[in-house]
């Protein structure tokens, strides 16, 4: 009997340290240094995935996943020939030139306007708690300053008038009345690419933190 007490009294002191050592900091937070913990949790999925946002970023698996439907049968369509090459990569141009500036600035305001009383539970949100909460708060907002922004380049750069004509007789089908045009499944595809990226980054650091901050609270 003694030999399985003590049996049970050592798996549960190890299974408790273990819980404990997941969040091992979030219990004595001051919402001031959840807040701090959290801007900088956000700071840096942000610029990790801004990171991705540079050279074949239709390439990316990350992105392949997230992108709309319709924009993911035209860009394996153009995939299949030279001139479609030639216009996708107008459409990766379009994209990674609109996204590091429109996104770091709206995710920033973003992250710097999260109150502070809202803080630990964004830390206690799960694996992708803080980057979840930002999406629903601006992702709409993102989406509507980056649509401008890829029209403008696909325009300035030929990739409109470049897609459809390597489209062909396709185009009408995948581009016509009533559906979606480039520039709006390139921000969808974008939005959404760039949060998933996010997530991701942020799911990362809560496992195996780099940022001192945050070593303290996830740290194992």
């Amino acid at each position: 009997m003694k030999k399985f007490l003590s049996l049970f009294l050592t798996i549960s002191f190890v299974a408790m340290t273990q819980s404990c050592g997941v969040n091992k900091g979030l219990a004595g937070l001051s919402p001031a240094q959840a807040l701090t913990a959290v801007q900088s949790l956000l700071g840096n999925s942000t610029q990790s995935a801004l990171n991705g946002f540079t050279g074949n970023v239709l390439g990316n698996a990350v992105m392949q996943k997230a992108l709309p439907s319709g924009l993911s049968n035209i860009t394996s369509l153009l995939g299949n020939t030279p001139k479609g090459t030639k216009a996708l990569g107008l459409l990766n141009s379009a994209i990674t030139s609109a996204v590091p500036n429109v996104a770091s600035s709206v995710l920033g305001d973003a992250t710097k306007g999260i109150a502070a009383s809202n803080a630990l539970s964004l830390l206690k949100g799960g694996d992708t708690g803080a980057t979840d909460f930002l999406k629903n708060a601006v992702g709409q907002k993102l989406s509507a300053a980056l649509l401008p922004a890829i029209t403008k380049n696909l325009t300035a750069n030929g990739g409109l008038s470049a897609i459809t004509s390597a489209l062909g007789g396709q185009a009408s089908s995948l581009l016509g009345a009533g559906k979606p045009g480039i520039a709006d499944l390139a921000t969808t595809g974008a939005v959404d690419g760039l949060f998933s990226m996010m997530g991701n980054a942020e799911k990362a650091e809560r496992e195996n933190p780099t940022d001192p901050v945050l070593k303290d609270i996830f740290g194992k």
